[in-house]
């Protein structure tokens, strides 16, 4: 995710800004998914918009084992580490993104929170019926008019999973360093009409 204002850092920053999830999150994130949704393994058609660097495509691996990704960035930077765990890895902007026949299951990730709103409309365009979307956004993102009467009217989501606590992506003089944004898993299921549930997400930082 793109920002400019953060802490100058040496965990994983890149020369775009880029906000590389922590893997940690991301693990977690999946594993709780999987028991919550009692979702089948293989999940199926995953999509890892906004890939950037593999994280969420090497977590689902670890978490699942068996799936298949396709990574889409507009720039992507996925590691030689991380490229065994995507079916392929395409440079293109999300938004625009028109597979010619797949539907997908899964849509994954941590978009620009400014474009937010419309990777979430183009997201449920691509899913399969009944197929989630599970993205990190920022707990803000439940603030607003125009989402409160438009997009969460028009898409409930079926869960919100705060996370308990804010976290690092970066690191400064070894110390995971964080800033005074709060964050949250925002999952949506296409078809989806119920009400919105509450959740929350704890991990322990890999030192």
């Amino acid at each position: 995710m793109l920002n400019g204002n953060r802490i100058k850092s040496n965990r994983g920053r890149s020369p775009r800004d880029l906000y590389i999830t922590p893997p940690e999150i991301a693990l977690e994130a999946i594993k709780i998914f999987c028991i919550d949704e009692y979702f089948p393994v293989p999940i199926g058609n995953v999509l890892d918009a906004g890939c950037g660097t593999g994280v969420w495509g090497k977590c689902l691996d670890k978490a699942v084992l068996s799936h298949n990704v396709l990574g889409i960035d507009i720039h992507p930077i996925v590691t030689i580490e991380n490229e065994d765990y995507y079916e392929d890895v395409i440079s293109a902007d999300f938004i625009k993104f028109k597979p010619k026949i797949t539907r997908y299951n899964l849509i994954i990730g941590n978009p620009p929170y400014s474009l937010a709103e419309e990777f979430i409309r183009h997201s449920f365009e691509l899913l399969e019926s009944g197929g989630y979307i599970y993205f990190l956004l920022r707990l803000s993102f439940l603030e607003g008019i125009a989402r409160g009467k438009g997009l969460f009217k028009e898409f409930p989501m079926k869960k919100v999973y705060i996370c308990s606590r804010r976290p690092s992506f970066f690191s400064t003089n070894g110390k995971h360093t964080t800033d005074t944004l709060a964050y949250a898993m925002f999952l949506w299921q296409k078809n989806y009409q119920g009400k919105t549930e509450l959740g929350f997400l704890d991990w322990e930082y890999l030192k």
